[in-house]
C-alpha cells in the first residue's frame, strides 16, 4: 500500500478513536510521557531544562506533552494528522492556560518549519504509525539546531508479540522480522491502518542515517502497581488508566516502550 493511504488510514484510524482513547487514558498534562504505568521526564531526566527553548511535538494527539513543556516553560508546537485529537489539544490547552501552537500536518514532511527552527523534538507512540521513518528523521534534523535534540518514545520491538497468559510469558516468533500490526476495518472507510515495530538495529540506522547521535536508550519499568494508592497512581504516572493496568504483569516483565534520545550532528 502507498504511503499516501497508509497515512490517510491512520488519519481516519485516530479521528475514529480520539474521543474514546482520550476518555480511557489518563494522559498528565504536567509530565512528558514515555511509558504505560511507567516513569515519565519527571523522573528519567532525558530532556533537562526547556526554559526558553523551542520544542516541537510529532503525533502529538491532544498535546499532553506540548502542554506540560509550555508549564515548565518551552515554546511548544504540537503537530498531528488527526483533527479529532487536535480538537482534544485545543479543549486540553484552554483549559491548562498555557500557549501551544497546534499545526495539522504530516510527521514525514515538516516544509511548514523553517530549518533549525527547534532546539528539542519530542514523540510518544506517534512514530509507530509513520511509514517512512528515515525521511522524518531527516525533516527532523533539518528544523532542529546544531547539536539539537530528538527524543523518541516508541512501541518497543517486543511489543509486536502475543504474551501468554497461562505461561506467563511473550511467545516470540520472529524478533528480526517483527509483525506489522493491522488494524481492525475503520466503520465507513474502507482503509485499514498499521502499526510499525522496528528492531532496535533498525532504529539506531535510521538516526545515525539521517545524521543524529545517539547517547541514551531506555526501557522505562513501570512502578509497583499493588503497592499503590488510587492517589499515588494520579501523582505518578504519567501514562495509565484501567486499560493499561491490565496489562501491569506484562509490563513488568517485558517492557512495552523504548526511548531514544539522539542529538543532531
Amino acid at each position: 500500500m502507498p504511503n499516501e493511504e497508509l497515512k490517510k488510514a491512520a488519519e481516519a484510524g485516530w479521528d475514529e478513536m480520539s474521543e474514546t482513547y482520550q476518555r480511557d487514558s489518563r494522559i498528565s498534562v504536567d509530565d512528558v510521557h514515555y511509558a504505560p504505568l511507567g516513569p515519565g521526564e519527571r523522573e528519567l531526566g532525558l530532556i533537562g531544562d526547556v526554559r526558553g527553548k523551542h520544542a516541537l511535538e510529532l503525533a502529538c494527539g491532544a498535546a499532553q506533552n506540548s502542554i506540560a513543556l509550555a508549564k515548565w516553560g518551552a515554546f511548544a508546537t504540537g503537530l498531528d494528522l488527526s483533527k479529532n485529537q487536535l480538537a482534544h489539544a485545543r479543549r486540553l490547552i484552554e483549559q491548562e492556560n498555557v500557549e501551544v501552537n497546534l499545526v495539522r500536518g504530516d510527521a514525514e514532511n515538516l516544509a511548514m518549519f523553517r530549518d533549525e527552527a527547534f532546539d528539542l523534538i519530542v514523540s510518544s507512540f506517534g512514530v509507530e504509525f509513520v511509514p517512512d521513518l528515515g525521511e522524518c528523521f531527516r525533516n527532523c534534523r533539518r528544523v532542529l539546531k546544531a547539536g539539537g535534540l530528538l527524543i523518541i518514545c516508541t512501541a518497543h520491538p517486543l511489543a509486536a508479540f502475543e504474551w501468554d497468559e497461562d505461561q506467563k510469558a511473550l511467545i516470540v516468533t520472529d524478533y528480526f522480522h517483527p509483525p506489522v500490526e493491522v488494524w481492525g476495518e475503520l466503520s465507513g472507510t474502507g482503509r485499514k491502518g498499521l502499526t510499525f515495530f522496528r528492531t532496535l538495529e533498525a532504529m539506531t540506522g535510521l538516526l545515525a542515517d539521517a545524521g543524529f547521535a545517539l547517547q541514551r536508550i531506555a526501557e522505562p519499568y513501570p512502578y509497583a502497581l499493588p503497592e499503590m494508592t488510587e492517589e499515588e497512581k494520579v501523582e505518578k504516572i504519567a501514562y495509565g488508566g484501567p486499560f493499561w493496568e491490565g496489562m501491569y504483569e506484562r509490563f513488568s516483565r517485558v517492557p512495552f516502550s523504548i526511548v531514544y534520545k539522539a542529538f543532531k550532528v
